[in-house]
């Protein structure tokens, strides 16, 4: 069974489909479309408040800004006015109220959730609401730990490298799949599984 989230904000879109195996999350910006699978091997249980503020629309209000603080101080200037007119401040000053507005429109309030690799995947906090993004996102790490937990969470088996065994449990507790109690029940179950041969090993 599939659940969608659907996001859309004036001139970003986000959509992420839960899957079996995997979430596929696609993205829009200005038209401009980008998809990505992330199987569940990938995808972890961090998840943090974050505040984009992009470049593109922060740095126009900052030389909007500027030119109009200098041309209002300048003002009154003699070689300044002929050069550029008495009232060129007030065109900056336009320019920059403008820019403001459109800059507070282009901030978002977002959650991320770490990807392996440093990478992230990004869901408005409140769109289209609040409790409808929160229920994703806990339908997604549910179905990640489950899925997780049914392909690689197993009884100890002498026919697997210890080690191999060992390894895997190891990640599953540090994916969070797996509790604390679990993971020393079974490394417990895993060392009685192999306790004949480890001795061995010692002995020798």
């Amino acid at each position: 069974m599939h659940k969608e989230l659907l996001q859309k904000r004036i001139f970003t879109k986000r959509e992420a489909t839960i899957m079996e195996t995997k979430v596929v999350y696609k993205s829009t910006l200005f038209g401009k479309q980008s998809e990505v699978t992330i199987p569940y091997e990938d995808l972890t249980r961090h998840k943090e408040s974050y505040l984009l503020n992009r470049k593109n629309f922060y740095i126009p209000v900052i030389v909007l800004g500027f030119f109009t603080l200098c041309s209002f101080m300048w003002r009154n200037d003699k070689d300044f006015e002929q050069d550029f007119g008495e009232n060129r401040w007030i065109f900056w000053s336009i320019l920059f109220l403008i820019s403001i507005p459109i800059y507070l429109i282009s901030l978002e309030n977002l959650w991320k959730v770490r990807v392996q690799y440093n990478t992230y995947l990004f869901f408005f906090k409140n769109i289209p609401n609040k409790k409808e993004v929160d229920d994703f996102l806990e339908c997604l790490f549910k179905t990640r730990d489950n899925y997780l937990r049914e392909t690689y969470f197993f009884e100890p088996n002498k026919n697997i490298p210890y080690e191999s065994q060992k390894s895997n449990f190891q990640w599953l507790r540090k994916s969070e799949v797996i509790t604390g109690t679990e993971f020393q029940n079974s490394m417990k179950k895993l060392e009685e599984v192999f306790s004949s041969d480890l001795k061995k090993i010692g002995f020798n």
